[in-house]
C-alpha cells in the first residue's frame, strides 16, 4: 500500500636603386617574380628589376632589394600588410624588414638578407562569455585571456534578482566553478517513490528519461524525497543517496548513513546556494549539514524543533525549513535560524514565502507555472495555481513524492 508522507515545495615605398639601369637577363621572368607581381604594387615590381646602390656590384637583383613582411608573406595575418620598405645599401647590405603585421608571422625579404619585421603578437583576449547561473542568476564577468587567445569566464554562483528558476536572470555575482556543462539545457527534475527520477526540458509540459529502483515502489528505502542541482551535479536523497552529472545516468552512493551524513538516516531537506549544497535532517532540533562537493558533509547548525520530515529550500535569498511541527524557520546563512512568524509550512510562490496551502501545495516556478503530483503516477501543471492539467501519467504508477520534490537545473540534451 502506497503512502504519501510529508509535503512541501521544493561566446610601397618605391623600391628603386639609385644606380644605372641594368640589362635584363634573357628569358621569361622567374616564376617567383611573376607571383610576386600579383602581391606587391607597381612600384615594387619596378624595384625588383633595378640594380642596387650606385657603386654596388651586386647581382641583377641587389641585396638591398625589398623586404616583404606581413600577411603578403607571413602566416596568420588577418588582413594584407603594407609592403616592405626598399633596401638601403649596395651589395651585401640587408634589405629592410617588412612592416609588422598584426597577428601575422614575419615575412621573408626579397632581394635582401633580412626578412620582414617581427609581427605584433595577438592582443589580449577578451574574457570568456559568462555562463548562466542558477536560481535567477547570471554569471560574473569572464576572466581576461592570455596573449593572442580568448579567455574563458567563470559561471556565476550567487543568485541575482529577477530571472527564473529555469532561465538565467540578472544581477548574479561571478563565481569560480562552472555551473552549466557546455551544451546542457535547462530542465526540471522530479523524484519519488520507487526511486523514480524523471526529467522535463520544456517547463514541465512533457517528461522522460525516467529512472527507477527495481523492486521498490512504496514508502520504503527506495523512496527519494528531495533533489538539488549545483556545480553541474544532481543529488537525490531519501534513505538512499544518488548523484548524476547529466541528469540521465545516476550513481548509487549507498545509504545516507554510510557516509559523512551518518546519523541523518533520512535526508528530506536538500538545496543548493552560493556554491554549496545543504542537507537537513529531522529531529528536535532539526540539523543542517553543508558540502562544497556534494560528497563530504559537515554539520553547521541546528534549526529548531522541526520534529519529523524536515524540509528545506533556498528561494528569494533565504533558507527556509519546516517539518511535522509546521513551524517555519528562516535563515540567511543556514547557520542562524529564527521562527518566521505567521507562516505555516513556509512555501515560496509568487515572489514570497507564504503558507503552504496558499501556494497550492505545489512548486512554483518564476516562469509562471506550478507543478504538483496526482496519485498514482501523475504530474499536473497549472499557470494560475487553480486549474491543474495532467501532463504526465506513469504507466507503472511511479509517483513523484510531493509537489515540493521538483527542482530546476541543467541536463544533457536529448
Amino acid at each position: 500500500m502506497r503512502t504519501f508522507e510529508g509535503r512541501g515545495d521544493l561566446a610601397r615605398t618605391r623600391s628603386r636603386s639609385a644606380g644605372p639601369r641594368c640589362a635584363r637577363a634573357p628569358g621569361p621572368a622567374p616564376a617567383a617574380f611573376r607571383s610576386l607581381a600579383l602581391v606587391v604594387s607597381t612600384g615594387l615590381v619596378a624595384a625588383l628589376t633595378a640594380c642596387s646602390g650606385s657603386n654596388a656590384m651586386g647581382p641583377p637583383l641587389g641585396s638591398g632589394g625589398v623586404g616583404l613582411g606581413g600577411a603578403a608573406a607571413g602566416m596568420g595575418g588577418g588582413t594584407s600588410a603594407t609592403a616592405g620598405a626598399p633596401g638601403s645599401g649596395g651589395a651585401g647590405a640587408p634589405g629592410s624588414g617588412g612592416a609588422p603585421n598584426t597577428g601575422g608571422a614575419p615575412g621573408p625579404g626579397v632581394g635582401g638578407r633580412s626578412g620582414g619585421g617581427p609581427a605584433t603578437g595577438g592582443v589580449t583576449g577578451t574574457g570568456g562569455a559568462a555562463g548562466a547561473g542558477l536560481g535567477g542568476a547570471t554569471a560574473g564577468t569572464g576572466g581576461r585571456g592570455a596573449a593572442g587567445r580568448s579567455g574563458g569566464g567563470s559561471g556565476g554562483a550567487t543568485a541575482g534578482a529577477g530571472g527564473s528558476m529555469t532561465m538565467a536572470g540578472s544581477g548574479g555575482a561571478g563565481g569560480t566553478a562552472a555551473e552549466i556543462p557546455p551544451g546542457y539545457v535547462p530542465a526540471i527534475m522530479g523524484v519519488g517513490y520507487g526511486g523514480v527520477r524523471i526529467v522535463s526540458r520544456d517547463g514541465g509540459k512533457t517528461w522522460g528519461d525516467r529512472v527507477i529502483i527495481p523492486g521498490a515502489k512504496g514508502d520504503d528505502e527506495g523512496l527519494l524525497r528531495a533533489v538539488a542541482y549545483g556545480k553541474g551535479m544532481w543529488i537525490a536523497t531519501g534513505w538512499k543517496y544518488f548523484t548524476s552529472t547529466d541528469g540521465i545516468n545516476w550513481t548509487d552512493r549507498g545509504m545516507v548513513d554510510d557516509g559523512s551524513l551518518k546519523g541523518c538516516h533520512v535526508v528530506e531537506g536538500l538545496t543548493y546556494a552560493n556554491g554549496n549544497f545543504y542537507a537537513a535532517c529531522s529531529g528536535s532540533p532539526g540539523v543542517v549539514y553543508r558540502s562544497s562537493d556534494g560528497s563530504s558533509w559537515t554539520k553547521i547548525a541546528n534549526i529548531g524543533n522541526t520534529q519529523g520530515h524536515t524540509y528545506m529550500t533556498y528561494r528569494g535569498g533565504k533558507f527556509v525549513a519546516y517539518g511535522d511541527s509546521l513551524t517555519t524557520f528562516q535563515s540567511t546563512d543556514a547557520v542562524t535560524w529564527t521562527v518566521m512568524d505567521g507562516v505555516s509550512e513556509g512555501t515560496y510562490c509568487l515572489g514570497a514565502f507564504m503558507n503552504r496551502s496558499d501556494c497550492h501545495d505545489a512548486t512554483w516556478f518564476e516562469d509562471g507555472f506550478w507543478l504538483n503530483v496526482q496519485w498514482p503516477g501523475g504530474i499536473v501543471r497549472s499557470t494560475d495555481g487553480k486549474k491543474f492539467e495532467t501532463v504526465f501519467t506513469d504507466e507503472r504508477d511511479y509517483t513523484v513524492y510531493q509537489g515540493r520534490a521538483f527542482t530546476p537545473g541543467y541536463v544533457a540534451p536529448r
